[in-house]
């Protein structure tokens, strides 16, 4: 039974993160924020089911959304990074902070470089704007760390606030 509910709740958020790339991709404006939000339900995964069920909502949402997307750049940023780094971030805040904020940077630079090479030469994606320069890079990271703390305060109030009203706390007990 517990593994059943777990099953059933990794489609549940695979599927919601289909559904919120999607509306990013209609809603254009809004494609780097779905990518954002999808990336909180791998969160939730990472908290609430751990093992391997992050991954497998991860694999299945991604490459569903870069199957059903209209604006594969979005669907690519969550393949690629967005919604991966949930688990890496889980894992690498068990470390050390200065560990951990290297193994974030070197995680999100490396992710970016794949970002732009699939984007630009491998799906030909028009208009991205990407490129391997000092200032895109010097930008992106500056976000990045915006990213990273607003991720680490929404995963607090989910823990303090949401998990509660959502009855997930004792749910696979």
């Amino acid at each position: 039974m517990k593994n059943t509910k777990k099953i059933a709740l990794a489609a549940i958020l695979a599927a919601l993160s289909v559904v919120i790339l999607l509306l990013g991709s209609i809603i254009t404006i809004f494609d780097l924020t779905s990518v954002a939000l999808a990336s909180l339900l791998i969160m939730i995964a990472v908290i609430e089911l751990g093992g391997g069920y992050p991954y497998l909502i991860w694999l299945v949402a991604g490459i569903l959304s870069i199957l059903l997307v209209p604006d594969k750049f979005g669907a690519l940023l969550y393949l690629i990074f967005g919604g991966i780094y949930p688990i890496f971030k889980a894992m690498f805040e068990r470390l050390h902070y200065i560990v951990s904020w290297v193994l974030k940077f070197s995680c999100f630079n490396l992710m970016m470089i794949i970002v732009i090479i699939v984007a630009n030469y491998i799906m030909k994606i028009p208009d991205t704007g990407l490129g391997f320069t000092l200032p895109l890079f010097g930008i992106c990271n500056f976000t990045f760390v915006l990213y990273d703390l607003a991720t680490t305060q929404l995963i607090t109030l989910y823990l303090i606030k949401f998990r509660r009203l959502l009855g997930l706390k004792n749910f696979f007990k």
